[in-house]
């Protein structure tokens, strides 16, 4: 349960920084979209394992937070593993979230009140 909460941080943090370049709520949820499901199906290991990637698509999936939410939700799911075996997969989860909401806010423009 906890990798569930921290992957939808982190896809907050994703779509709150996508709406900080964007005006319109439609537009903000198409590239959030799109910017999301596209690499979480390519470079997650959700169709093929990530060790099986080379070069940028590599770099892509050690850095995308679902890479890490799915090795956890196989581990529990499928192996019965606990914490005490997946605790290395939420630190990257655990550093997205807040950094992804830092940058956001760092790139938020003030509005006039």
């Amino acid at each position: 349960m906890r990798g569930a909460v921290d992957e939808n941080v982190a896809a907050t943090a994703l779509g709150l920084l996508t709406s900080s370049f964007l005006k319109g709520q439609t537009a903000a949820v198409f590239a959030t979209l799109i910017l999301t499901f596209t690499p979480a199906q390519q470079f997650s290991g959700l169709i093929d394992p990530v060790t099986s990637l080379e070069g940028i698509g590599a770099r892509v999936g050690a850095v995308y937070p679902t890479t890490y939410f799915l090795t956890i939700a196989r581990g529990v799911f499928s192996k019965g593993l606990g914490f005490g075996d997946l605790r290395v997969e939420f630190v990257p989860l655990l550093i997205a979230g807040p950094l992804l909401i830092g940058v956001t806010a760092a790139l938020l423009r003030k509005q006039a009140r």
